[in-house]
C-alpha cells in the first residue's frame, strides 16, 4: 500500500511541475514506479491518422483512461501492449492528449503517456456527409385507423422494417426521399399496440445509419356502459379568437405551419384541441402523396386570430372534428355539429362530403358547398370572402365510442364557379372562420357569432 501511495504522490508532483503536453517527451515514467510505457515511435502522429502502439512494462494488471476530450483517437488493450488508433486531424492546429495508465486492483494512475499528432498543412475540407432523416420519432393511431405516414428525407438507399409483421411497410425500400405508409389492422382489442418501426441504410456516407419511429395503435374503446347525455349537453367547444392561439396551437398544429407535407395521412398527428370545453380534436388529414404534383402541400396553421388556416387542399383530402367522452354514446343519441368554413382564394376546393360515425360505419349526410366572389369589391355590401355556416346533425342507430364527423373533398372544383382546378398554389386557403377580438372595422362582416361545438340535441 505504501508502494501506490508514493507513485500517487510523485505523480501529483510530476503532474504539477508539468501540466502541459510535453511533445519531447511522450513516454512519462513517475519516480518511484516500477511500470514504466515503451512506444512505437517518438516523433508526432502525422495529421492523415495513425496508429500508435504502448508496451507497459513491469506493471500490474491495468486499464487506459482516455480523456472525454479527446474523442478523435480510440483505444485497446490486450495483454501489456496498448494500441491507439488516431483519427485523422483536418485542422491546421496540433493536438495532444495525456492517456494514463490505471492500476485495475488500487484504481490509481501508475503512469501516463502523450498522444501528439501535427495538424494538417492547411484545412482540409470538413466531411459533406449525405442527407438522411425521418420526419418524426413517434405516430400516433386510433383504434380504427389502418395507416400511418412518415416521410424519409434521404440521398440513398434505405429499408423500412417493423417488430410486428402485421404491420407492414410500404414501400417497405427506396433511394431517395419518399414517403412511407405503414398498414396494419384496425385494432379490435382492449390493448394498445406499440410497434417499433426502423428506417436504416448502408451507406457509410450518412452521420447515422439507422433511425426508430415508434407507433401507438390506441385501444378500442369499450362500447359496454354507453350512456345517452342530456340535450344541451356540449361534447366539445372550439373558441377561434386571438386570446386563445396559444391554447389552439397547443396540439401541434403551429408545429407544421412551415412544412410542406406530401405525405398521405396526418403526419405527426397535430390537432387543433377544444379549448372552451369537452375533449374534442380538429384534426386535417391529407389524402394522397402529392410530392410529385407540387412543391406546395398541405401546410396548416393557426393564424394571428386563432383560426385554421389549411393550404393547397385536394381531392381526397379530409378533416374531421371528434368529440370524446368518458363513456362511448348510446344508441338513439342525436347530436349536431356548428361550425363555419370560408375560402380566402377563388381556388379553395368548393365542394365537400360530409359524412359521420355510426357504430363501425360511416353513415353519409349531404356535400356542402363553398362559394366565393372574385369579382366583387371585397365590402360588406359586396363581400369576396363568404362564409359558409354549416350545421350537421347525426344520429346514432349503434352504440358509437364518440362523436365524430368527416368532410371530403370530392372534386378539384374551385370554390369561383365550379371550374377544374389543375395546378396547386400556395393561394389555396381553406379559414375554419371564428370570431375574433381585433378584426378590422372594415371586415366586421367577417366575424362569427357561434364558437364552433358539438352539442346533443337529444
Amino acid at each position: 500500500m505504501k508502494k501506490y501511495l508514493s507513485i500517487l504522490a510523485c505523480a501529483i508532483m510530476a503532474f504539477a511541475c508539468n501540466p502541459k503536453v510535453n511533445p519531447d517527451d511522450e513516454a512519462k515514467e513517475y519516480a518511484g514506479s516500477r511500470a514504466s510505457v515503451e512506444l512505437s515511435t517518438s516523433e508526432r502522429l502525422p495529421a492523415e491518422g495513425a496508429t500508435l502502439t504502448a508496451v507497459v512494462h513491469r506493471s500490474p494488471a491495468f486499464t487506459v483512461s482516455v480523456p472525454k476530450t479527446a474523442d478523435w483517437l480510440s483505444c485497446s488493450v490486450a495483454d501489456s501492449v496498448v494500441t491507439v488508433n488516431v483519427k485523422a486531424n483536418t485542422s491546421a492546429v496540433a493536438r495532444a492528449a495525456r492517456l494514463s495508465v490505471i492500476d485495475k486492483e488500487m484504481d490509481i494512475s501508475i503512469t501516463s503517456f502523450d498522444v501528439v499528432q501535427n495538424g494538417s498543412d492547411k484545412d482540409v475540407e470538413p466531411v459533406k456527409y449525405k442527407e438522411f432523416s425521418v420526419s418524426a420519432e413517434s405516430l400516433l393511431a386510433k383504434a380504427d385507423d389502418t395507416s400511418a405516414s412518415f416521410t424519409v428525407t434521404s440521398e440513398v438507399p434505405w429499408t423500412v422494417s417493423t417488430d410486428n409483421p402485421q404491420f407492414t411497410a410500404d414501400p417497405a425500400s427506396g433511394d431517395g426521399t419518399g414517403q412511407v405508409s405503414i398498414k396494419f389492422p384496425a385494432n379490435k382489442t382492449s390493448d394498445e399496440i406499440n410497434v417499433v418501426i426502423t428506417v436504416s441504410t448502408s451507406s457509410a456516407e450518412v452521420r447515422q445509419n439507422s433511425y426508430t419511429i415508434s407507433l401507438k395503435q390506441e385501444a378500442a374503446k369499450s362500447r359496454e356502459g354507453a350512456v345517452k347525455p342530456a340535450p344541451g349537453t356540449v361534447l366539445a367547444e372550439w373558441e377561434f379568437d386571438t386570446p386563445h392561439v396559444d391554447a389552439l396551437r397547443a396540439g401541434g398544429i403551429e408545429g407544421v405551419a412551415n412544412e410542406d407535407d406530401a405525405a398521405p395521412g396526418n403526419v405527426g398527428n397535430p390537432y387543433v384541441p377544444s379549448n372552451v370545453s369537452g375533449k374534442g380534436k380538429l384534426e386535417y388529414y391529407n389524402g394522397s402523396d402529392k410530392s410529385a404534383v407540387s412543391t406546395k402541400k398541405n401546410k396548416r396553421r393557426i393564424g394571428e386570430r386563432g383560426e385554421l388556416a389549411v393550404y393547397c387542399s385536394w381531392v381526397g383530402d379530409w378533416f374531421t372534428w371528434t368529440a370524446e367522452a368518458d363513456k362511448p354514446l348510446a344508441a338513439g343519441t342525436k347530436f349536431q355539429l356548428n361550425f363555419v368554413l370560408r375560402p380566402s382564394h377563388e381556388d379553395t376546393p368548393k365542394y365537400w362530403k360530409c359524412e359521420y360515425l355510426d357504430g363501425d360505419k360511416w353513415v353519409e349526410l349531404e356535400t356542402i358547398s363553398l362559394d366565393f366572389h372574385k369579382d366583387a369589391a371585397g365590402t360588406a355590401e359586396d363581400p369576396k370572402q363568404i362564409n359558409c355556416f354549416i350545421k350537421e346533425t347525426a344520429t346514432l342507430t349503434a352504440d358509437t365510442p364518440y362523436a365524430q364527423f368527416r368532410f371530403t373533398c370530392t372534386q378539384n372544383a374551385r370554390c369561383y364557379d365550379g371550374a377544374p382546378i389543375e395546378t396547386f398554389t400556395s393561394k389555396y386557403v381553406l379559414r375554419f372562420a371564428g370570431k375574433w377580438s381585433d378584426a378590422s372595422e372594415e371586415n366586421k362582416y367577417l366575424q362569427v357569432p357561434e364558437n364552433p361545438k358539438i352539442v346533443v340535441v337529444e
